[in-house]
């Protein structure tokens, strides 16, 4: 693979191929070298997610509750399927991950879910603000 000299101005390099080509690497994985592209993203929907971690979504569909958090919940089937070693931890961060740049993408296309998600945290940060001025004020006593 050819590579070019990095700009001392600005520490950026500047694209020395011209043909796209798949590298496959020693664990398993692919290296894409594509001129031009700058940015890869998840384009998949929700349903790509759940059809590629089937067995996960066994677990979510046997829990408890049906709004489970599969984070404390008492009878959730995914913490008890992590700690049984059923679900391994890697496959479960894998999911999550996968999940939460679904849910980005989609607040990047959509300015109102954009703004729910901003001011939802906005009010999240406004609450603790406060509580960590109370606190203060009750520590000064």
């Amino acid at each position: 693979m050819d590579t070019g000299e990095i700009r001392e101005s600005d520490d950026r390099g500047r694209h020395t191929t011209t043909h796209r080509e798949l590298f496959r690497l020693p664990d398993g994985g692919l290296l894409i070298d594509t001129p031009g592209m700058r940015e890869f993203g998840v384009l998949a929907e929700a349903e790509a997610l759940d059809a590629s971690f089937a067995d996960i979504g066994a677990f979510i569909a046997n829990c408890r509750f049906s709004n489970c958090t599969h984070t404390t919940e008492p009878g959730c089937a995914v913490l008890s399927a992590l700690a049984d070693q059923t679900l391994s931890e890697a496959r479960w961060a894998a999911y999550l991950k996968l999940q939460r740049e679904l849910l980005f993408a989609a607040r990047k296309d959509d300015p109102a879910a954009d703004a729910a998600h901003r001011s939802h945290w906005k009010q999240i940060h406004k609450s603790q603000r406060a509580r960590n001025k109370l606190q203060r004020r009750n520590d000064d006593r």
